[in-house]
């Protein structure tokens, strides 16, 4: 392990999707009961490496629910009910602006390569029916502050009109060399 290394792990959307029966005998009409509803959650932790033990010490925790911006939307909309020609969504991208917005597009003053904190395709995985992950691991490159991530579906840098969720968390400094590990869970429950 390296070295005085900063891991910053497991930033998690869960989108967690509910999809009703067909009314039935349940009295309920088609509309009431074919509802589907996004909600998510971002936890972030972080670990220094103790020198003295060889051992990672937790130092940082932060949980909070993220934005499905409108975009996203339909985004997703295109990508189950229409024809699809977009990447899929697996670019994660970082910033230190927070109070995200479903009004947002982009990732407002989105953070670039200068410290290794650019918009990178994250590793897909698929975890059971209906639960996939995005994961990438960023090193800095310099010192730098981070408190917002989003997923994308574009991968150029600071490009417009392709954030599907974002997330704030308490902001984290990172020095040369942390580390800073981002895991998108997504899941569908019928």
């Amino acid at each position: 392990m390296t070295r005085n290394r900063l891991m910053i792990g497991v930033a998690v959307l869960a989108l967690l999707g509910t999809i009703a029966g067909c009314g039935g005998d349940t009295g309920e009409s088609n509309e009431a009961a074919n509802t589907f509803t996004l909600q998510g959650w971002v936890t972030v932790d972080a670990y220094h490496y103790d020198e003295a033990t060889g051992t990672y010490v937790h130092f940082y925790h932060d949980e909070s629910s993220n934005v499905i911006t409108t975009i996203g939307l339909n985004w997703i909309e295109d990508q189950l009910g229409d024809s699809p020609s977009t990447d899929p969504a697996k670019w994660i991208s970082l910033s230190n602006d927070g109070s995200s917005s479903d009004a947002w597009t982009k990732l407002p003053t989105e953070l670039d390569d200068t410290n290794g904190m650019g918009r990178a395709v994250g590793a897909y995985a698929s975890t059971g029916d209906g639960v996939w992950t995005i994961l990438k691991t960023f090193t800095a490159t310099g010192a730098v502050t981070v408190q917002t991530t989003g997923l994308q579906w574009v991968v150029t840098l600071q490009s417009d009109t392709n954030l599907m969720a974002a997330n704030d968390f308490t902001s984290v400094t990172l020095a040369t060399d942390d580390s800073l590990t981002v895991t998108w869970t997504l899941t569908l429950n019928p």
